[in-house]
């Protein structure tokens, strides 16, 4: 599972200091990291939107933290993951956890692989100093930087 993450973002799977207007602004983007490297067809990140328009602000898994994904049949090629930070964050609409400053979009071919990616995802998540790291870096290299160092710690 560890190397999961490093596996799939890369600096091109990144975007640092994005501005952004809205939530579904930052959803496409984040999407869009997908369609470029084929993991996804292009109408995916439509498809993410529209879960969170039918079913609500799910997707804001903690503060200052949404993890935008569909379903397999949604478009998924091949697991994937993307990462966007925001320079000012944006207001998602869940009070307690607003403003959002780091997102991700995730592709998952199977509930197994879908599983796996969130494992991995949720080891970062919880480590506060991390979390707080890659909603400052400055680039995409200093991102994977943390999640390597994150993860080279528990090994």
């Amino acid at each position: 599972m560890i190397p999961v993450l490093t596996n799939l973002l890369t600096d091109k799977d990144i975007k640092t200091k994005v501005e952004a207007d809205s939530w579904q602004e930052v959803g496409r983007l984040a999407g869009q990291i997908l369609v470029d490297k084929g993991a996804v067809e292009p109408h995916y990140p439509d498809a993410m939107l529209a879960a969170v328009e039918k079913l609500g602000m799910y997707i804001v898994i903690a503060p200052g933290i949404a993890l935008f994904h569909g379903r397999p049949e949604d478009g998924v090629n091949s697991v994937g993951l993307s990462m966007v930070t925001l320079k000012d964050g944006v207001n998602f609409g869940v009070k307690d956890k607003d403003p959002v400053r780091l997102a991700f979009a995730l592709a998952a071919i199977d509930h197994d692989a879908h599983l796996n990616l969130l494992a991995a995802l949720s080891k970062v998540l919880q480590d506060q100093e991390v979390v707080h790291g890659l909603m400052e870096a400055e680039s995409p290299q200093q991102a994977i930087a943390l999640i390597e160092n994150k993860f080279s710690r528990e090994v």
